[in-house]
């Protein structure tokens, strides 16, 4: 199987430089608009039978007519996602309205951005509920020179945002390696790098200024647009959306700089001791373990002068590939986990360390990788993207693409187009703090230990990722220096299918949070094991007194909220057939696993107050 492990990992890195792709990936909501509806003013009404999927302003009457989609196709739980409505406004005053109308109405409201990146179902607002998009309020707004500060609007796409920064001659410090995400999501959801020094590496923490709408009585019309105060911004800067509509954000900036990037394969042997300080060293360095290979690879990235030398650009997550790569990749990588085929996992992670030496998608010029350090501006090397462009009213050719189907398979698209067959994987952000990592590592080490080649499930995902957070000010932010270890593993496609290792990494999982107090990344994927983790937040009990007095009726929240913060008695915990291979339960009984493949609910081997779902001989 060497061979088709080549393919794949060789399919994971064609990226097409320069170019925007032929097939852009579609917006999250799509709604089925029907004849005679009440047409609600002063905003345009999209009157079409077929499925939106680049409309104007629309609030539509109909009930169960929406649909929202994650970027993957698929939520947490695999269900639905559905709204009775749903608005794309284009300013501050159709913002305001449309949140006023669904106030009036007593409709439950959720805010998405234009390409939906969270994986768990922040964005699900019930059938009676209206979503609003943020795809064509984009703008940035205004760039204060003098200040050091940039205001935009919450759609503005991350990518603008840095490069009208840098057009002026700054920087925004903070940045995750992704571009395609809205300037709202990206802090709502505590989006971060890699950095202890400064501010640190979360882009909420550089946010100086925000404007809300929020809901209001009847004789404000039912809507108001506030401006946010010091005290009030702690709550705001990451909300998970639940303390009104944010119409913009004002970034901190600094003036331009350079990074300089290393990537260098070490063995893991004393990753325990030597983490916390490799990651505190430089800037924005950050470590790929792959423990089933006892290496990282230790990545630096600090700091220098705009004099020094260099054009760097990186390129990779988000940059455009070819429909055909997405799906043989996808097939090959199906067919590998299907037939449990260890040896070829484990040979896609040797190939992928072998990365390192050829630049880790990293080129000196732009164009090619000739040798470490590669140097380059700041917005160029934090973050990647492109395969989603710039402009979110662009229109597909109908020829090559449509909303449902990609029709020429040698068109550039994102990888995660929902219309592909791509592969789908769970993204699980577990962070510790850098007092409890020592001990964290030498317990995954542990679990490692008792067979290697499990832990080859990282495939195509690459090793743990581990990215470091400082302690923050805002009161859903972490109470203490944090590390992320990002685990994205293999999801099967049909529901009721586990993976061949489910076990261990769910032991992992479970063991990082309950035994080193461990929490999660609230954007990504996590299921049961958000539950109880915001009491380690800076201070849930501040955040909850501002949206009560913001949203007293909770009319930005949903389910899926309230379990997280525990209002009401909701649980973030689905108990029912299967639940555990999903991650929406920590199984107790066989029935959360799937007896039926000889998959049933055991004690972990080295947290023993794990259950996780083993495959168990017939």
């Amino acid at each position: 199987m060497m061979a088709g492990s080549l393919i794949v990992i060789l399919l994971l890195f064609d990226f097409v430089l320069g170019l925007q792709s032929a097939c852009m990936p579609p917006p999250p909501i799509e709604c089925k608009i029907n004849p005679g509806f009440k047409i609600f003013n002063p905003l345009d009404i999209w009157n079409d039978h077929e499925t939106c999927m680049h409309p104007p302003s629309v609030v539509s009457n109909f009930s169960h007519e929406c649909q929202i989609f994650s970027h993957l196709g698929s939520w947490d739980d695999r269900g639905s996602c559905e709204a009775a409505n749903a608005a794309w406004p284009k300013s501050e005053s159709e913002l305001i309205q449309t949140v006023a109308h669904a106030v009036k109405n007593n409709q439950k409201i959720r805010v998405v951005g234009w390409l939906s990146h969270s994986i768990s179902k922040l964005a699900c607002v019930g059938k009676q509920g209206l979503v609003i998009s943020t795809q064509n309020y984009n703008s940035v707004i205004a760039i204060n020179k003098t200040a050091m500060t940039i205001t935009v609007q919450s759609g503005a796409m991350m990518n603008d945002v840095i490069e009208a920064a840098a057009k002026e001659g700054l920087a925004l410090p903070a940045m995750i390696y992704f571009t395609g995400v809205s300037a709202a999501g990206i802090i709502s959801t505590g989006a971060h790098g890699s950095s202890l020094s400064g501010r640190g590496s979360g882009v909420y923490e550089y946010v100086v200024g925000m404007k809300l709408v929020v809901p209001a009585p009847p004789s404000q019309g039912y809507a108001k647009l506030i401006t946010l105060g010091d005290s009030d911004l702690k709550a705001a800067k990451i909300s998970l959306g639940t303390l009104g509509a944010i119409s913009e954000i004002t970034f901190m900036l600094q003036p331009m700089f350079k990074c300089s990037f290393s990537a260098s394969v070490k063995d893991d042997n004393d990753l325990e001791k030597e983490a916390d300080s490799f990651l505190r060293a430089s800037e924005y360095a950050y470590i790929n373990w792959f423990p089933s290979h006892g290496k990282a690879i230790f990545l630096t990235n600090h700091v220098v002068s705009v004099d020094v030398p260099g054009d760097g650009l990186k390129n990779g997550v988000g940059s455009p590939t070819t429909a055909s790569s997405v799906e043989t990749t996808a097939y090959q990588y199906d067919k590998i986990q299907a037939n449990e085929d260890v040896d070829a996992m484990c040979n896609v992670i040797d190939l992928l360390i072998s990365s390192a030496t050829k630049g880790f998608g990293f080129l000196n010029d732009g164009k090619q990788f000739t040798g470490y350090p590669v140097i380059g501006f700041n917005h160029r090397m934090q973050a990647s993207g492109g395969c989603q462009g710039s402009d979110p009213n662009y229109q597909d050719n109908h020829n090559s693409c449509t909303p449902t189907k990609i029709l020429d398979k040698n068109n550039t698209v994102c990888s995660w187009d929902r219309r592909l067959h791509n592969t789908l994987f769970f993204d699980v952000g577990l962070r510790v703090s850098t007092f409890n990592l020592h001990e964290a590592i030498q317990d995954i080490k542990k679990i490692r230990d008792l067979n290697p080649s499990s832990l080859c499930d990282r495939g195509i995902f690459g090793g743990i990722y581990m990215r470091s957070v400082k302690k923050s000010d805002a009161y859903l932010g972490p109470a203490e220096d944090q590390v992320t270890l990002e685990l994205q593993t293999y999801r099967p496609r049909e529901a009721g299918v586990p993976k061949w290792n489910e076990d261990v990494f769910q032991e992992i999982e479970q063991m990082v949070i309950e035994k080193h107090r461990g929490v999660l990344h609230w954007g990504k994927a996590g299921g049961h094991l958000f539950e109880g983790v915001a009491k380690w937040a800076v201070d849930l009990e501040k955040f909850l007194e501002v949206k009560d007095r913001f949203d007293p009726s909770g009319v930005f929240s949903n389910y899926w909220t309230d379990a997280l913060f525990g209002i009401g008695g909701k649980r973030v915990e689905e108990l029912r057939d299967g639940c555990a291979l999903d991650k929406m339960c920590k199984c107790r009984e066989d029935r959360h696993c799937a007896p039926d493949k000889g998959y049933l609910c055991r004690e972990g081997k080295i947290w023993n107050k794990a259950r996780v779902c083993r495959k168990t001989s017939q």
